[in-house]
């Protein structure tokens, strides 16, 4: 078990590795070298450049991080069950750290590299020897919160149970798509990524395009990212090219050389963003670029490529082929960029992978590649293919000649073999998982229903009014044993535009048909027979945040951000406390302490409610943070996985289903003091709101009679009634316009 990790290294790297781990929960020590003044000063600065960067999902965790230094507290590396080394890419500065390791770490603890370039067996020094079972590399890409890619490489000494139980504890627990890889320099997506790179850079000056053509060429055209490549460079910084080319030709031994004019480039000292400047730089209002025959830099110049409209408005991957037909030299450096970039790819395969979807993904989620390089020739067709890596004196790649053979690269609904001419099931390949809980959400997104199994079914849940009808259909169409509803609303997910719009034009009998909808959706939950999961992803204020009190338990991507903004406007969300009344949370325990909530929870006193109160009338809350105070329930997941949700939805659900379970007709009634701390609380977002007094008083008379033990219902109609009242006073609606304003706003 892992429960404390060492990091060496607190550059942009460590630094955010830190961060991701210690939003898993788990303690980190994070250490640098020595500072001349304050000796822990490069582990600190580390550290806050990461918290900067939002390296940290949960925001709370850098509480988990100690730092140090390597001259003083290498000792702290010993109570630690995984030491991660992160420093300078040098072979020989690497080795020497791990020789000071030997003396220090336990025997049972897993030493990591997050090396980039070089393989395993050239880092480990003999002193070392004994780590060869347990040694491994963890290659994750930058910044880790974004790119969830963690190449995972191992020696042929290593246990590979071990090894299997880290690569499943990087997926589950760190949320990573971890990729296993061969031990060979550059791993997969480096090695194939980079080289396509410089590849497009040389080709630049080999067929007199400017910078700006070739970006417009080698970025969404290709089903890559749109910043292609030069602004890629400049983004990254040129010096990180340099270096990792430099190490992974000495490495590899293959040619990662880059062209004089970008060796001088890189001489000047223009490395991009981080300097003022490196291919595009900013004079005062003038974006300027570099001319690569002169050195110098130039106005931008907005490309004009012919056809080049036409052939972007196709759907990736069909415009592949319509960009190698593009006139010259336009076509001939897409032609030479994609056949040279295959060449490489099929030579060397067999060299970095263990499977070809390892190869697709890894540039996939490593390099943000609409397709990988096996998926773009599958949809080429390999004689196609065959036709860009073409060369005279090289014959043509065994990969290529087999795939001809078979028809392609996944015939029959399976991968290629690289060994041999078996064809493999896709559901064995070494990215299987991930690609089925990808091709999970796809599908709920597409048909805003699917079966998770387990008799789960997850629903997609456009507008709370649609609540309803969608577990109705549901329940008709796949008789689940528990549903896992999936929040997908539009700002902050009630239909307030709509009620203020009825509301301006005084048509109050429409704007109470409105809140009748939002309460049969609430009240659909609340009367559903079945089990209810909610999974939340992203922006979940106002109206899902709400859906998930009603649930039975809630799953949540740690960054999700959860909260009520209406209650800065001193606006109750409807449904909200018949919700947190029905799940048990507003119920004051009793001298025994064993008041229970009617879905099974552990009840909380009302006065321990800190979020439902002014604090949070103008905050959002994070996922994890949100657990600690209560939003969420101890019982609720929170996770770093969001590939995974759904099938951790579907464990829950699945457990939910097998339990006895009650839900309630009836709420609890409070007591006298529970109904003073209720009133006292509502009475102080009014008042932080300064709403006028008489609006304060419907609110108060709201929740007094929600509190008294009535049918859920006829709560939700007490609440209703109080929103219809509120809406009257203009000044209400002026706030809740402001609010659904500048939550459009942030969402943008």
């Amino acid at each position: 078990m892992i429960r404390r990790v060492g990091i060496v290294g607190a550059g942009s790297m460590g630094g955010a590795i830190a961060g991701v781990v210690a939003s898993a929960g788990l303690e980190v020590v994070l250490l640098d070298v020595r500072g001349d003044d304050e000796p822990n000063a490069p582990a600190r600065r580390g550290l806050e450049r990461a918290v900067a960067n939002r390296a940290f999902l949960d925001p709370d965790a850098v509480e988990r991080v100690t730092v140090g230094n390597t001259d003083e507290h290498l000792s702290l590396l010993a109570d630690c069950d995984w030491i991660l080394e992160a420093i300078v890419e040098d072979r020989e500065v690497k080795r020497a750290f791990f020789r000071s390791l030997v003396d220090v770490v336990r025997s049972d603890a897993l030493i990591t590299t997050n090396t980039s370039t070089f393989a395993l067996a050239s880092l480990l020094p003999d002193e070392a020897a004994s780590w060869r079972e347990r040694f491994f590399a963890t290659h994750f890409f930058n910044p880790p919160r974004a790119l969830l890619l963690t190449e995972v490489a191992c020696l042929p000494e290593a246990d590979r149970p071990r090894f299997d139980w880290f690569v499943r504890f990087l997926e589950r627990q760190l949320g990573r798509r971890a990729l296993v890889v061969r031990d060979s320099p550059g791993f997969v997506a480096n090695r194939f990524g980079i080289y396509s790179l410089v590849l497009a850079i040389r080709l630049t000056g080999e067929l007199g395009l400017t910078v700006e053509e070739v970006d417009a060429l080698t970025g969404p055209l290709l089903g890559r990212p749109r910043s292609a490549t030069f602004r890629t460079i400049d983004l990254t910084g040129l010096d990180i090219l340099v270096l990792g080319t430099g190490s992974l030709q000495e490495s590899t031994g293959d040619d990662y050389s880059l062209p004089p004019w970008v060796r001088r480039l890189f001489d000047e000292g223009h490395l991009g963003d981080k300097t003022g400047g490196g291919f595009f730089r900013r004079d005062g209002d003038n974006q300027l670029s570099l001319d690569i025959e002169t050195g110098t830099y130039r106005p931008y110049r907005e490309p004009e490529i012919p056809g080049l409209a036409e052939v972007l408005s196709q759907p990736f991957p069909e415009r592949l082929k319509a960009a190698i037909r593009l006139p010259d030299p336009y076509g001939s450096y897409v032609r030479a960029l994609l056949g040279g970039t295959y060449r490489y790819v099929l030579d060397k395969t067999p060299d970095v992978a263990v499977d070809l979807p390892a190869v697709d993904r890894a540039l996939e989620w490593g390099f943000g590649w609409a397709a990988g390089p096996y998926r773009q020739m599958s949809s080429l067709g390999p004689d196609l293919a065959a036709e860009l890596v073409a060369s005279a004196d090289q014959g043509e790649p065994h990969l290529l000649a087999r795939a001809r053979r078979h028809g392609g690269f996944y015939p029959d609904g399976g991968a290629l073999g690289i060994a041999s001419d078996a064809v493999i099931p896709l559901d064995t390949v070494s990215t299987a998982g991930r690609d089925r809980q990808a091709r999970a959400w796809a599908e709920l997104e597409r048909r805003g229903i699917h079966d998770l199994g387990d008799g789960v079914v997850a629903v997609r849940v456009p507008a709370i009014d649609q609540l309803p009808e969608l577990i109705a259909s549901a329940t008709r169409e796949t008789w689940p044993q528990a549903l896992a509803l999936v929040p997908r609303m539009e700002g902050l997910g009630y239909p307030y535009g709509r009620m203020l719009e009825l509301a301006e034009s005084g048509d109050w009998h429409g704007v109470e048909d409105v809140i009748a909808g939002v309460r049969r959706g609430f009240l659909a939950l609340a009367e559903s027979g079945l089990p209810i999961v909610v999974v939340l992803d992203g922006q979940v204020r106002g109206a899902a945040t709400t859906v998930a009190l009603w649930a039975d338990r809630t799953v949540a991507y740690v960054t999700s951000v959860l909260g009520f903004p209406e209650l800065g406007a001193g606006l109750l969300p409807l449904g909200a406390v018949t919700g947190l009344l029905a799940r048990g949370d507003m119920i004051p325990g009793n001298s025994e302490g064993d008041a229970t909530a009617g879905n099974g929870r552990p009840a909380q006193d009302v006065d321990g409610l800190q979020w439902f109160s002014t604090a949070t009338a103008t905050s959002i809350l994070s996922a994890a943070r949100a657990q600690r105070l209560g939003v969420l329930a101890s019982g609720d997941v929170v996770s770093l996985n969001r590939d995974g949700l759904l099938d951790v939805a579907r464990a829950v659900g699945s457990t939910l289903a097998s339990s006895v379970r009650a839900r309630p007709v009836n709420l609890p009634a409070l007591d006298e003091r529970g109904v003073a701390s209720l009133r006292a609380r509502v009475a102080q977002i009014a008042e932080h709101a300064g709403l006028p007094s008489a609006i304060g008083e419907v609110w108060a008379q709201a929740v007094t009679n929600v509190a008294g033990g009535i049918p859920i219902a006829d709560a939700l109609a007490y609440e209703g009634e109080a929103w219809a009242k509120a809406l009257r006073d203009g000044e209400v609606r002026a706030r809740l316009q402001t609010v659904v304003r500048e939550a459009t706003a942030r969402r943008r």
